[in-house]
């Protein structure tokens, strides 16, 4: 490690600790307001369970490169690690089912509709694995199945974007202790076809490498607007970001500062905030978001189909060209969730590569073929409506950055749990919108209400 990579991690360290400062401010209003709750917790387990072989391979063993008699990377983690991932899937598939039963049974809680269009995508693309001899279920697929069902009782709204913002804070410090730590862990070499950022430095974290760590910040960087309180959360949210720009990930780093110009653009509240006379969504912002959100997603879906107007994209543009091929044999149902990565095991893609095809479109196209694409394409629509003018400018921030990483990554998985199934359970729990009733707002979670007095939302705000 240089000088100048030793300084660029020292300054994310140093970061790390004055940031805790504004964290810990933040979540103590959050407890002061009543804002976590059981879901919150439960959205955080997601996030760490998920996440939890990774950190501790890298935290133990130091990131070790791995490498086949060809000189290849070695995807996955060791054996040990493997192990702990097992005990944390049946953790998680535990944690999710009697979370599930306490809100279903005991809280009386009612059904969110979002989660279960996830879920019908899951189905499907599991069926489609079957139809393809595949194997029908694995461990980690039925975890993401119990995940969404718990989430389909789970409480929307400030809670379960205040668990989002807990991984963010989580990771990042993790991050910053460790580069103070054992500074050489956290970062990996610069290659000529993997060049470093402006700090010099690859920057992973507790992860095995940095574009995991950035598209898990990334797609953080609303939920700490979004779920924490006070001006506070504008520099948290910027302080996400500006970890996000140093992994040196290109993509994230363009996300993340769009991500928050946005933010700052749009200034989204939620029900109880506008409730206590914060300005609501206006045409002009409501326009900006539509354009902003219709230019990414087209973006996203036109690139791996023309992607020689684009520029070299290098290996994606090669799978792209595969995934396209193949997919005329099945275009209805497309090849399952477990077709691309069981195509390293046999020695036709790369390992790189192997995870996805890094765009969620043609990604969720080729597992799932038209009815998956539907069916995705339905649950961005639903979460942009379901809440209204009013709830618009939210949804909108929290879906930016996914469509805009979707360009060249796949931020949500909908075959098996992964490090940001928590970010895709999250945005599926984002509220639906307030009602004025004579002197109490009728605050909405999922099918059902509760009406809160305008009072206590005009202190809370």
């Amino acid at each position: 490690m240089t000088h100048e990579q030793s300084t660029s991690v020292l300054i994310i360290g140093i970061l790390t600790l004055l940031s805790l400062i504004p964290w810990m401010a933040a979540f103590r209003r959050a407890r002061a307001f009543g804002d976590w709750d059981l879901t919150t917790t439960w959205v955080l387990l997601v996030g760490v369970l998920a996440n939890l072989p990774a950190t501790v391979y890298v935290i133990v063993a130091g990131r070790q490169e791995r490498l086949d008699p060809l000189g290849d990377s070695v995807i996955g983690l060791p054996e040990w690690a493997n192990r702990i991932g097992t005990l944390s899937n049946s953790v998680l598939l535990i944690v999710c089912v009697i979370f599930f039963g306490y809100r279903l049974l005991i809280a009386r809680a009612r059904i969110n509709a979002p989660p279960l269009v996830a879920l019908v995508l899951v189905l499907a693309l599991a069926a489609s694995d079957g139809l393809h001899g595949q194997q029908l279920w694995t461990p980690r697929q039925l975890t993401l199945l119990a995940v969404l069902l718990a989430a389909s009782v789970a409480r929307p709204g400030r809670s379960a974007l205040l668990g989002g913002a807990s991984v963010a804070m989580l990771y990042t410090v993790l991050g910053g202790v460790e580069a103070l730590i054992e500074p050489a862990t956290v970062i990996r070499p610069c290659r000529s076809d993997n060049a470093c950022g402006v700090l010099g430095v690859l920057y992973s974290g507790v992860f095995t490498n940095e574009n995991i760590f950035s598209l898990l910040l990334i797609v953080c960087i609303p939920f700490v607007w979004l779920g924490l309180r006070g001006r506070i959360r504008i520099v948290l949210a910027c302080y996400v970001a500006l970890i996000a720009v140093a992994t040196s990930s290109v993509l994230a780093g363009m996300t993340a500062i769009t991500a928050v110009v946005l933010l700052m653009l749009l200034r989204p509240r939620l029900p109880d905030e506008e409730a206590g006379g914060a300005e609501g969504a206006t045409p002009g912002r409501s326009l900006l978001a539509v354009s902003v959100l219709a230019a990414v997603t087209a973006v996203g879906f036109v690139v791996p189909l023309r992607h020689a107007s684009f520029g070299d994209l290098g290996l994606r543009a090669a799978i792209w060209d595969l995934a396209k091929e193949e997919w005329t044999g099945s275009q209805l149902l497309g090849y399952g969730g477990k077709a691309w990565s069981g195509k390293y095991n046999q020695g036709e893609i790369p390992a790189a590569v192997s995870p996805s095809l890094h765009n969620q479109w043609i990604d969720v196209l080729y597992a799932g073929g038209i009815i998956g694409l539907v069916l995705y394409a339905a649950l961005l629509a639903y979460l942009l409506l379901r809440g209204g003018a009013r709830g618009f400018p939210a949804v909108a921030c929290v879906l930016l950055p996914v469509l805009l990483a979707s360009v060249l990554e796949r931020p949500w998985s909908f075959s098996i749990s992964n490090s940001t199934t928590f970010a895709l359970v999250a945005a599926t729990l984002m509220p639906v919108g307030v009602r004025f009733r004579g002197g109490t707002v009728e605050v909405s979670e999922g099918y059902g209400a509760h009406h809160v007095p305008v009072a206590g939302l005009r202190q809370k705000a």
